[in-house]
């Protein structure tokens, strides 16, 4: 739209010369100098076009149309509509140079364009209205210029800063990914666990049983009907870790109901199971994310499968905190103890390396307390801001 408003005043200009200029002598000095101004500016916008248009380029561009132009002005006597042609000047001054030094070579076309019109035929008072004129349209098209140049460049940052957003969405895509695959394997790890510390001892419990009526099946009947029966609640056994294992892949009840309804459901499934005595001891009315309340039932599920297990112990107390400030559970018992450091060295034992390792995936920090002889203390505690991750 530019480009034709400044092809507008140019072919106005030329036109009104033809006209105007036809009855004197030096018409065809001033067509010849419009006919130049014209090709210069065909090919000024060629160049910006293919943006092969470079500084000392522009500079020289300028200096020649506005020699064009004062010498039009100086050999015509109809100077009100040749000084028109500093207009498109103007708007190519500061599109090339900026504002500052674009109202500079303004000022300069307006300088010469007064002093030009000073010697008109009309008069000195004439030439200095109408150079006064022309030289306030100058400004006024160069403040359009430097307001279209700013637009120009915000639009340019704009579809820079679209690119780049464009480019972090599809690295961000990209980290989805990877951390959807890491969330994967750590699934895979930790079924692995699960079914290390629950179905796989009692398949292979389940194995000895079976070997053992083998061997009893000749030589004492009554005693492999017993190992038989073992199987039996082996076998019973296992079906029922199953299910629980399947049932922990998402817990409805956390969704659902929160962290204290579902450690609730859990110390009856642990009563109606292993005859474990579960006190629940629940605090505060905060809610966690529902990644953090998944990850703190896990332990306290594994947790209290040890107890049942290896602790000899019958009962066992799990404490829940969530308030703003603070949030802990923990999980206690009075039952054998162990030593924690020579527990987790063992390769085989996976339950306290899965909480350490849950732990660690919601921020949270684990201390396992205990001693030989006086029972076991599970503490999974919020980092606070200010702890190091």
């Amino acid at each position: 739209m530019l480009n034709l408003g400044v092809f507008l005043i140019y072919a106005a200009v030329f036109l009104r010369a033809a006209v105007v200029v036809a009855v004197e002598p030096e018409f065809p000095i001033v067509i010849a100098l419009l006919s130049c101004y014209g090709l210069l500016l065909i090919g000024k916008t060629w160049s910006v076009r293919r943006r092969s248009c470079s500084r000392k380029l522009q500079l020289t561009y300028l200096c020649l149309q506005s020699s064009l132009a004062i010498a039009a002005l100086a050999f015509s006597s109809y100077e009100d509509f040749i000084a028109m042609l500093f207009i498109p000047l103007s708007l190519d001054a500061v599109s090339f140079f900026g504002r500052r030094a674009g109202f500079i070579s303004i000022a300069i076309f307006s300088l010469a364009m007064i002093v030009t019109l000073l010697f008109s035929d009309v008069g000195p008072l004439f030439g200095l209205t109408m150079g006064t004129l022309y030289s306030g349209v100058c400004f006024l098209v160069g403040g359009y210029a430097s307001q279209v140049q700013k637009a120009t460049a915000a639009h340019e940052h704009n579809e820079r800063m679209l690119a780049e957003l464009q480019t972090a969405h599809r690295q961000l895509q990209g980290y989805t990914d990877q951390m959807a695959n890491l969330a994967v394997e750590h699934e895979r790890n930790r079924l692995a666990r699960e079914l290390h510390d629950s179905v796989t001892q009692t398949v292979f419990s389940m194995n000895l049983a079976a070997q053992s009526a083998s061997l009893l099946l000749n030589k004492d009947p009554g005693r492999a009907s017993g190992q038989l029966l073992r199987i039996e609640e082996l076998a019973a056994s296992a079906l029922r870790e199953i299910q629980s294992l399947v049932s922990q892949l998402k817990p409805p009840t956390i969704l659902e109901e929160g962290l204290p309804a579902a450690l609730r459901r859990l110390a009856m499934e642990q009563k109606a199971r292993t005859g474990l005595q579960v006190t629940l001891a629940i605090q505060g009315e905060g809610r966690l994310a529902e990644r953090v309340a998944t990850s703190l039932y896990a332990i306290a599920q594994e947790a209290l499968i040890n107890v049942a297990k290896h602790s000899g112990a019958c009962e066992a107390i799990v404490r829940l905190t969530v308030d703003r400030h603070y949030a802990c559970l923990e999980i206690e018992d009075r039952g054998r103890g162990f030593e924690p450091d020579s527990m987790l060295e063992l390769r085989g034992h996976l339950g306290l390396a899965g909480m350490l390792e849950r732990t660690n995936e919601i921020g949270w920090s684990l201390a396992i307390l205990s001693r030989p002889g006086q029972g076991t203390r599970i503490l999974a505690t919020q980092k606070s801001v200010g702890d190091s991750p």
